[in-house]
């Protein structure tokens, strides 16, 4: 992506190490403007301008003080205000990370090798996931992220016992008594090869404190040994556990941050119970912020994004794919989809006349819907449908393409749909998620973690 660079003094100096961090923030983010300002050290910076979100300033080249501002546009802005303070923390975190590889050119080459590069992008990940959790994590706690990123990154590359192995841990400052044994994390760890396991973070969570001490697991079959008043985990839960549903639990109800290392080997990290960012190979992507930011570009807000975006997250670690649509008015969706695929017009029927699809209607608990009801409607055959409002309008909706020959027919049906529907989301049957707006894609999250989206 173009990284704008300005200076006060007309031309910036040459700061790769700052343009490599902007470029990573353009990649996290997806549709967000990000420029460098350049000051002379001691001058004041410019102050930043009314579209700027969130901006931070530091020397990351001897003499100016560089200033990391993001933006995006009014109506994306307001859809992503849920998200405002990792939003807030990234551009600290960036300027932290910029600073440890600042003398990384010392030796008089203005090329970040590959492998910097990489390293830098983890670094400003860690660095944001450090601000996170409800706590400061400071330089020790930034330590144990990486550490665990690290360990991750490991146990992703290797089989235990013929099987890819799966993870989860939550750092948190919930679990304040000294314990009797201390084992730390994840070194106390590494040499119990069959100890990602025995956590695996569908079944069981460790539990680590700040200190980098393991603590205990947290099962998924007894909650309330850990987590007083909360219920089992309902069957729905126990559907989408792969997606590191019982991690995020976690993190809802102690605090801290979650990690769960999936079956494809992508680590997703969970805040407050949601995910932040996910690590795909050697990318890393902001979910839900990007799909969160490229739905509310499409259709300008509303309740239907927050909802659909959880339901796709959980639809994606899935084999089954799906379509989700957003609509404006259900009345488009006449001669598109049929009347028996019709949740909001379950009433509209003489019931003596009913048909099986139309009484099927009325035993689903979808009046008032959540996201957990919406993937499980999503993983039917057929598109699942809902108004900007978040009510249910159809599911398991047969929607015909005539260009379903020339491409796959979930593919032809979602783009064939957003002619009529606001946007469309295609969750394809290895995760990658597509947005569709009136017959074109306009947002993809590719399988590799990288975000690319069209104006």
């Amino acid at each position: 992506m173009k990284v704008d660079r300005i200076s006060s003094t007309g031309t910036p100096p040459d700061d790769p190490i700052g343009v490599a961090v902007a470029e990573f923030i353009g990649e996290l983010l997806g549709r967000a403007t990000v420029q460098l300002r350049y000051t002379p050290v001691g001058a004041s910076p410019a102050p930043p301008g009314d579209s700027v979100l969130a901006a931070a300033s530091g020397e990351l080249v001897d003499g100016w003080c560089t200033t990391i501002a993001i933006g995006l546009d009014d109506r994306v802005a307001k859809v992503v205000a849920s998200e405002g303070e990792p939003l807030a923390a990234l551009p600290e975190a960036a300027i932290r990370a910029a600073q440890r590889f600042r003398h990384v050119l010392d030796g008089g080459s203005d090329a970040l090798s590959p492998s910097v590069r990489r390293a830098l992008r983890d670094t400003v990940a860690i660095e944001l996931l450090s601000q996170q959790g409800g706590w400061s994590a400071g330089t020790a706690g930034a330590r144990l992220i990486a550490e665990t990123v690290e360990y991750l990154i490991e146990l992703g590359g290797t089989r235990i016992e013929s099987l890819n192995p799966t993870h989860g841990v939550v750092i948190t400052d919930a679990i304040r008594d000294t314990p009797r044994l201390s084992i730390p994390y994840p070194a106390g760890l590494r040499p119990a090869k069959r100890s990602p396991l025995l956590f695996d973070g569908q079944r069981s969570v460790l539990i680590v404190d700040r200190e980098g001490r393991v603590r205990t697991e947290l099962q998924a079959h007894r909650l309330g040994r850990l987590l007083p008043n909360t219920v089992r985990l309902e069957s729905d839960d126990h559907a989408f556990v792969d997606s590191g549903s019982l991690v995020a639990l976690a993190t809802r109800r102690l605090g801290g941050i979650g990690f769960f290392l999936r079956e494809d080997r992508s680590i997703w990290t969970f805040v407050d119970g949601h995910p932040l960012v996910i690590r795909r190979g050697e990318h890393w992507t902001a979910f839900p912020l990007w799909l969160a930011t490229a739905l509310g570009d499409a259709i300008g807000g509303g309740v239907a994004i927050d909802l659909v975006v959880q339901a796709a997250l959980m639809v994606s670690v899935r084999p089954t794919g799906a379509i989700l649509a957003i609509v404006d008015d259900p009345a488009v969706l006449e001669g598109v989809v049929p009347a028996k695929d019709r949740f909001d017009q379950r009433d509209d029927s003489d019931p003596s006349a009913m048909r099986p699809e139309t009484r099927l209607h009325h035993l689903i608990d979808a009046v008032d819907l959540d996201a957990q009801t919406l993937a499980r409607l999503a993983a039917l055959d057929g598109a699942t449908i809902v108004d900007r409002h978040g009510q249910l309008v159809a599911y398991g909706a047969i929607v015909s393409s005539a260009d379903s020959e020339h491409e796959g027919a979930r593919t032809a049906a979602a783009r064939s749909l957003s002619h009529r529907a606001l946007a469309v989301l295609k969750v394809s049957e290895d995760g990658e998620i597509t947005i569709f707006r009136d017959g074109e894609m306009i947002a993809t999250l590719l399988q590799s973690g990288i975000t690319t989206m069209r104006p």
